[in-house]
Order: C-alpha cells, then sequence, then structure tokens
C-alpha cells in the first residue's frame, strides 16, 4: 500500500511534474539520420535517383554533406536506406488484421483501408519506387526486395493461415496475396496517382466491398444460374 505524504493537491501537482517529464523523455527530438532520411525521401520523389543530389539532401535536412556520407557512405546507400525503411509495409504490418474478429469480409475490407490510408500517407515513397524502378535495375530489386516481395510474403502467410482454418478454399497462398494486393494496388495508382484523387468516402467503401465480394466469391454465377 501506497503512503501520501503532504495534501492532495500537492500530491497531484507532483503526478503532473512526473508526467510531465514522462512526456519530455518520450517526445526525442529527430535524429539527425531520420532527418535526412526524410529530406532523401521528398528529394529522390522530386528530382529521381539521378537528379537528386546529395549537397541538396543536406541542405534540406540541415547538415553538412560530410554528415550525409559518415552515416550512409553512397547515395545508393542512402536510396538503399530510404527505401527499405521509410517502406509503407511496416505500419501496415502493424494495423493490419491478421485473423478475422467477426468475418473475413470485414477483416479484409479493413485491411484495404489501412493499405490505402498508409499509401496516402507515403506518397513520396510510392513516387521514388515507382519513377526510378523501370529505368535501373538496381533500383527495381531495392524495391521489390524491400516492400513487394516482402508485402507478398506476409499477406501470403496470412492468406494461408485462413486456409488452414478453413475460411477461405485451399489455392496457391502466394497467387491468393499478388490477386489481392494488385487489385488494391491497380485502384490506388488509378486513383491516387494518375486520376483525380480518391472518391467520396461513400463512393470508395462500395468499391472496397465490392472488391472484396469478387475476391472472396469470384464473378462466376452460382449452380442455381443466379447472381451470388
Amino acid at each position: 500500500m501506497v503512503t501520501i505524504v503532504g495534501s492532495m493537491p500537492q500530491y497531484l501537482n507532483a503526478c503532473k511534474c512526473l508526467l510531465a517529464l514522462m512526456t519530455r523523455r518520450a517526445r526525442a527530438p529527430t535524429s539527425t539520420r531520420d532527418r535526412i532520411l526524410d529530406a532523401a525521401l521528398q528529394a529522390f520523389a522530386i528530382d529521381g535517383f539521378k537528379g537528386a543530389t546529395t549537397k541538396e539532401i543536406a541542405r534540406r535536412a540541415k547538415v553538412n554533406e560530410v554528415t550525409v556520407f559518415r552515416l550512409f557512405k553512397s547515395k545508393r546507400a542512402l536510396f538503399a536506406a530510404v527505401v527499405s525503411e521509410r517502406s509503407p509495409l511496416i505500419p501496415i504490418k502493424e494495423a493490419v488484421e491478421v485473423e478475422p474478429k467477426s468475418s473475413v469480409e470485414e477483416m479484409i475490407q479493413h485491411n484495404i483501408r489501412v493499405v490505402l490510408k498508409t499509401l496516402r500517407q507515403n506518397k513520396d515513397l510510392y513516387l521514388v519506387m515507382m519513377s526510378d524502378a523501370w529505368r535501373q535495375q538496381k533500383t527495381r530489386n531495392l524495391a521489390f526486395d524491400a516492400s513487394i516481395k516482402r508485402g507478398i510474403s506476409f499477406l501470403a502467410g496470412v492468406m494461408a493461415r485462413l486456409m488452414d482454418a478453413g475460411v477461405i478454399r485451399r489455392a496457391d497462398p502466394e497467387i491468393v496475396a499478388r490477386t489481392l494486393m494488385g487489385a488494391v494496388q491497380f485502384y490506388f495508382l488509378t486513383t491516387d496517382m494518375l486520376g483525380d484523387g480518391p472518391p467520396k468516402p461513400e463512393e470508395e467503401e462500395r468499391i472496397i466491398k465490392g472488391m472484396v465480394s469478387i475476391f472472396l466469391e469470384g464473378v462466376r454465377p452460382d449452380q442455381g444460374g443466379g447472381q451470388r
């Protein structure tokens, strides 16, 4: 049992001071490395890998150019760090559901919303990977290994567990993962990147539910000849 010494106002004030101290400690300033990564992400998104310079990245990060090379050795190494450490897959894996809380339909709908929200928050990185991936083999390999390959592997694992639980029918988990990822990525590409932006929330919700329905049940009519 804890004994409180002094008056209640003094005790509450001490608690507030302690909480403030803990908050200040938790909000550590952004490290030099993180500032350089954020600056590089912006520079690569605007100018591409070839066009971006370490001098401009250093200026954006408010550091000396020597510091950039001290931490990352080369522009290629910095690019690799940006693609791997700023990959949207990291927050996606933390936020998605890996097993149904109510139904598999609601689980996949939720996960699509998470993916779209995260991609929209990471448009710069998406631009980096798409703009340079087509031109440079090394860039393609970095982007594929850091984000796409790991994403497929993660989702294939989720699909395999759903198959083992009898929630969805047995199929090649990797093909299933690629099918779902392809639909969501193409939707994002044709709305946010090439189109007029995401539709109104109610329209997007209709599209998400439609994608999930087709993903789970296909487009064939049921055995009675009617619609599913």
